[in-house]
């Protein structure tokens, strides 16, 4: 009896130290890191042109510019659509490292399977306490 009752006890243990991790990891992952500084797309152009800039990330889905100058300071331009051919063509002509992020997909196992999974399990799990708790243990009946 004394087994069975730690063994269940593991087993709590076990399923609220996993509660905790999604949940820490929820938080970390909704948490906003420091954005960089955004310049406008004239001191990007002016900074190409005096050798100023060091490296370049394309993100074309939000049509922006992360980009690292000579003092390493971060910094994000916004371009007009259809304007990153050019500012390509200018990284190209500065012999700078650039890189294209592609545009973020929804990923269905992490935003509709795995919640669906964890709600799944911590449900089954407080069913099966009360079942296991109350199995052959009837309350009276009210009169």
């Amino acid at each position: 009896m004394v087994s069975r009752l730690r063994l269940r006890n593991v087993v709590y243990l076990i399923l609220l130290a996993g509660l905790v991790a999604v949940v820490w990891a929820s938080y970390r992952g909704f948490t906003d890191t420091k954005s960089p500084a955004q310049k406008p797309l004239s001191d990007l152009l002016t900074a190409l042109d005096t050798k100023q800039v060091v490296h370049g990330s394309f993100n074309s889905d939000q049509d922006r510019v992360d980009w690292t100058d000579i003092h390493a300071h971060d910094y994000q331009t916004f371009y007009a659509p259809g304007y990153e051919a050019t500012l390509i063509d200018r990284f190209h002509e500065s012999q700078l490292p650039f890189e294209v992020i592609r545009p973020a997909r929804s990923d269905l196992w992490l935003t509709v399977i795995l919640p669906n999974a964890i709600l799944f399990v911590v449900v089954a799990g407080f069913l099966w306490y009360v079942l296991r708790r109350y199995r052959g243990n009837h309350p009276p009946p009210a009169s």
